[in-house]
């Protein structure tokens, strides 16, 4: 595409450009070339916003306050005066409604009147760049925050397509296929220890993705002996089985549930000595393995876990284990060194 007009189109380059880069300078730039002016400036303004944000200026900051003093007339039309010393300063705005509602100026200063449907055109074109962009890092960072939550699940989840290849995958599951215990990845391609369960899972996916409702089920062996997984798959719905993923959530019998001390702590006011015991009891250990590491007697450790009973409502260790297991929905963020 060329940089320049001609016979009057608008550079369109410079615009694409800005819409990943952010860069708004450079097309800015570029149209007041087009336009035959000397400066130009672009704001915009969120709705409801006091004051109207410089996305991009070619020319003096002289140039800029006077800008700033113009009253909004977002219409279709183009407007312009003679300003003494300077030249002819011209002007358009543009307002946008729905998702990236707002409103949009620009601004041009030259030695001669500019041609004012060019003017319009143009700023027609740097308004949808601006309300493109805007909707690209809203969807960033939507997409980010997805999968923060992605992470936070306390299970194995994953997406793959048809033939297992692995587009996505949360913290848990990747340290699943650390194990190598019963499945692995290979070239992206998700891998049972047995053949049979591999083909069961291929089956159940193009069964998801063929439109069964049902969420399929499968079982997939250990190379260890350990308990099989079970492998619990979800379809897309509606239109959005034409992505043709689909979510796996893989559920291990011997995966002990993440600790959950902060959600303990505001939920039920837990003691520092009554959350070390809530750990212990979570993870499958006994009173007297718990006095036995904090150093304490076993009656201290009892006195300790009745008075947690009461906080919790339950009557047993088995409650309590089960009651706070059900408190602990979350996974413990994995912390990587910068």
């Amino acid at each position: 595409m060329p940089n320049g007009s001609v016979g009057g189109k608008i550079s369109l380059e410079g615009w694409t450009r800005a819409v990943q880069d952010g860069d708004w300078i450079s097309p800015v730039r570029e149209s007041v070339r087009d336009l035959g002016a000397v400066s130009g400036l672009m704001s915009w303004a969120d709705a409801g916003a006091v004051a109207a944000t410089h996305l991009g200026l070619h020319g003096a900051t002289d140039f800029a306050r006077l800008c700033d003093g113009i009253s909004s007339q977002a219409n279709s039309d183009v407007f312009s005066c003679i300003e003494t010393s300077l030249g002819q300063l011209s002007w358009t705005h543009v307002r946008l409604h729905g998702e990236t509602a707002g409103e949009l100026g620009f601004f041009v200063l030259s030695g001669a009147p500019v041609d004012p449907v060019l003017m319009r055109e143009t700023a027609l074109v740097a308004a949808i760049a601006v309300a493109t962009r805007l909707r690209l890092r809203h969807e960033r960072a939507t997409s980010e925050l997805k999968t923060a939550a992605f992470d936070q699940l306390p299970f194995g989840t994953v997406i793959v397509d048809r033939q297992v290849r692995i587009a996505e995958q949360n913290e848990a599951f990747s340290a699943l296929l650390a194990r190598a215990d019963g499945l692995t990845a290979s070239q992206d391609k998700l891998i049972c220890y047995e053949p049979s369960d591999q083909a069961a899972l291929l089956r159940a996916v193009s069964s998801v993705l063929d439109g069964e409702l049902n969420a399929a089920l499968v079982k997939v062996q250990r190379e260890s002996g350990a308990q099989p997984y079970v492998i619990r798959l979800v379809g897309p719905r509606g239109e959005g089985r034409a992505s043709e993923h689909c979510l796996l959530m893989v559920a291990d019998p011997d995966e002990a549930p993440s600790p959950g001390s902060e959600i303990w702590r505001a939920m039920f006011d837990l003691t520092e000595c009554e959350l070390i015991i809530a750990e212990g009891l979570v993870s499958g250990r006994r009173i007297n393995d718990i006095a036995t590491e904090r150093g304490v007697s076993i009656e201290t450790v009892r006195s300790q876990t009745k008075r947690m009973f009461e906080r919790l409502n339950v009557s047993s260790q088995a409650e309590a284990a089960a009651r706070l297991s059900r408190a602990a929905p979350f996974r413990r963020p994995l912390r990587t060194t910068p």
